[in-house]
């Protein structure tokens, strides 16, 4: 590996590692300032929770079990170190995505143990099937260059069981009627998505193999911008002009070119980033008046939704460079996957300590709020 390409992968690293910030900001200004503090925390924690996870073994399950002791314990090569760090980033960002469905009503401890269990086995055997040989052992043609159907749609299904096992939050439901629960700082949510778009660059650009000449660099960067713009008039366009809705649409066309990022064109991504943006709130009603499930941070319509339509239209001809580069039935079945294995998955581990240890505060701290219930802090002062 030359020394160019160590550093890229190293700052590819560094701009998805501050994503975290784009997170927290962007799913505090979505609910209760009660909150805002607790919700801290577990971000924290799951960064934690996974940066230990995937070293002890979800590296492993990736990409070969051999690589646990050299990584453990430091006798690893550069290549092996700076594909450890770019992909250990990737990681934290599919599991960071589950928080934004259980968010204000869940226990720090089960959280944290179901953040160690995602990131180091779970989200690694999808990522064995992805980017370690799966699939292609499997004679799956599947194509998810940055991560569309392995990051987003395993994450937002995944964290989408997890709500469903949590149960709705105190208030949303009278009369098994959903309730608006505004969030308490718009602009914050939407500084949030900003910081997320600016190392989505580094989620997109740095899931090349190399510098190379830099034009596949310059290709995956002109389709992420025009994803990102046609997520905001996806999403603008759908809501009528929702702030959050428009700022989750951002999100949602960089979700949703992730897969085919590298073959799409110009126009293609456009065209991806607006369907991702303007299915949101359709989605959204589905999620919580159909399924009833209490998705606090839309992550459904923005990571699980954008996801799929992001693998399903790498598949598409008319989206794409060269028409021939993929398979249609290739992406539906990768789809197909990796979906079961996240909601099965989901749902098994979630249920799972649910019925163990409990995920679910009480309703006292619920009704108090998480921040004085449990830490006795409060984000904001009245100063």
């Amino acid at each position: 590996m030359e020394g160019i390409d160590v550093f890229f992968f190293l700052w590819a690293a560094s701009l998805i590692f501050f994503m975290k910030a784009g997170f927290i900001a962007l799913e505090i200004g979505q609910f209760s300032h009660r909150n805002a503090a607790y919700h801290c925390v577990l971000k924290l924690l799951d960064l934690a929770a996974v940066f230990i996870g995937y070293l002890a073994i979800g590296y492993g399950i990736s990409y070969g079990l051999e690589n646990i002791i050299p990584l453990v314990f430091g006798g690893f090569d550069v290549e092996l170190g700076a594909w450890f760090m770019k992909m250990v980033m990737f990681a934290a960002a599919a599991v960071t995505i589950i928080t934004g469905g259980v968010a204000e009503r869940i226990k720090i401890l089960p959280y944290f143990i179901g953040a160690l269990i995602v990131g180091g086995i779970l989200y690694p055997i999808v990522e064995h099937l992805v980017w370690g040989g799966g699939f292609e052992a499997l004679g799956i043609a599947f194509h998810d260059y940055a991560g569309s159907g392995a990051v987003h749609l395993f994450g937002g299904l995944v964290g989408l069981m997890a709500a469903w096992a949590l149960g709705p939050r105190a208030k949303k439901y009278i009369n098994g009627i959903p309730q608006a629960l505004p969030g308490h700082n718009i602009p914050l949510a939407v500084l949030g998505a900003f910081i997320l778009a600016f190392g989505w660059y580094g989620f997109n650009i740095g899931s090349a193999a190399s510098v190379g000449d830099g034009l596949e660099l310059t290709r995956v960067a002109l389709a992420t911008t025009m994803a990102l713009a046609g997520g905001i008039i996806g999403g603008a366009l759908s809501s009528r002009n929702d702030p959050l809705y428009t700022a989750n649409g951002m999100c949602a066309g960089l979700v949703a070119v992730c897969s085919g990022v590298d073959l799409f064109t110009p126009i293609g991504a456009l065209i991806v980033g607006l369907l991702a943006g303007l299915q949101q709130p359709f989605t959204f009603k589905f999620i919580e008046e159909k399924l009833k499930i209490d998705d606090v941070c839309a992550i459904g319509p923005v990571h699980a939704m954008s996801g799929l339509i992001g693998v399903i239209c790498a598949g598409i001809p008319f989206l794409l460079r060269d028409p021939s580069a993929t398979s249609f039935v290739g992406q539906v079945l990768g789809a197909v996957i990796i979906s079961l294995i996240a909601i099965i998955g989901g749902a098994i581990l979630y249920k799972g300590l649910d019925a163990t240890i409990g995920l679910r505060v009480s309703k006292e701290v619920e009704e108090v709020g998480l921040d004085e219930g449990v830490l006795q802090v409060s984000a904001y002062t009245n100063d």
